[in-house]
């Protein structure tokens, strides 16, 4: 038994259920307890904090185009 605390991860997954760093891709989370030896202890998923993206947020839409002001 080791006197090092454990340790609390939040692991992202990608669509795909895979881990990812990449926060930008992830769509949902998991919270883990990690011990001193690197096991996991103790598992909550975040199903409530799982979230689906906006396709208007990375296609855009017309009122986020740039514009000028036109001069008659």
């Amino acid at each position: 038994m080791s006197d090092r605390a454990n340790r609390i991860e939040t692991i992202l997954y990608d669509a795909d259920g895979n881990r990812t760093d990449d926060d930008a891709a992830a769509v949902r989370a998991e919270t883990v307890e990690i011990d001193a030896d690197g096991n996991v202890v103790q598992t909550h998923a975040h199903d409530s904090l799982a979230w689906e993206v906006d396709p208007i947020s990375l296609e855009g839409d017309a009122g986020e185009a740039a514009t000028r002001p036109k001069h008659d």
